[in-house]
């Protein structure tokens, strides 16, 4: 039996390698004006991961988004220290607003597939 894995520190590290955004991982750092945001949503047999991106600007939190999450679906198999990875979303991306920082967010599920869920 394969030990479970949690997905969360790898997919970060992937996407600092790969862009140039701030990632923080399962909760933004207080004082984040705009970046990335993935964090663990459930899950049986795979990893359900949440990606929020958030910015003062609403077209931006979008378009932030939408960019992290084709770079996920294209190359989760090239994620480091997950085995047999594949993604795809759950759904259309939802924009939305934070009430407390007043920032544009967007966010989207992820189905993470590997070896180790």
């Amino acid at each position: 039996m394969i030990a479970y894995k949690d997905p969360i520190p790898p997919v970060r590290r992937f996407f600092d390698d790969r862009t140039d955004y701030h990632v923080d991982a399962n909760t933004f750092q207080s004082n984040i004006q705009e970046g990335l945001l993935v964090r663990s949503a459930g899950g049986v047999g795979f990893s359900r991961i949440q990606m929020i991106y958030r910015s003062p600007d609403e077209a931006a939190a979008m378009a932030g988004l939408i960019r992290a999450m084709v770079l996920l679906e294209r190359e989760a198999a090239s994620i480091n220290e997950l085995r047999g990875a594949w993604c795809e979303r759950e759904g259309n991306p939802i924009p939305s607003k934070d009430d407390e920082t007043g920032s544009f967010e967007a966010w989207v599920y992820m189905r993470l597939e590997h070896i180790e869920a």
